[in-house]
């Protein structure tokens, strides 16, 4: 689809990640946050002015049964017109950009959020 269809109020997404803080001493979590900015511009659903990324460490964490288990969630947060094959398409071209970093992650999850235009503000400047 072409990104001019997608400009105007279509713009976004937030992308934002979290992770186990212990996964800053197996993977480099500046290269995960520019790979997943670097999937979100390559599925070119979005103005690549307007894409967001930023990740923040969960200090405290257990995934399942493993105290000292690894995760990452990434969560896109995009505003309402999109498809549901146009969602998808985004997560299979982030994780195609973060693959090979997140070999060894206990668990790795994403969705796509829609936020509210009528409770959404943005302002510029």
């Amino acid at each position: 689809m072409a990104m001019s269809l997608l400009f105007g109020h279509y713009n976004m997404p937030h992308c934002i990640i979290e992770y186990s803080a212990p996964l800053a001493a197996q993977i480099d979590i500046n290269e995960l946050l520019q790979s997943v900015h670097q999937g979100a511009l390559a599925s070119e659903l979005f103005e690549p002015s307007a894409v967001k990324t930023r990740g923040y460490a969960s200090q405290n964490s257990q995934v399942g049964l493993l105290a000292d288990g690894s995760f990452i969630h990434i969560i896109f947060k995009i505003m309402p017109g999109r498809t549901d094959g146009q969602k998808k398409h985004l997560t299979e071209v982030v994780y195609q950009q973060i693959s090979n970093l997140t070999l060894g992650i206990s668990s790795l999850t994403m969705e796509v959020l829609e936020l509210e235009s009528a409770h959404y503000f943005k302002l510029l400047s």
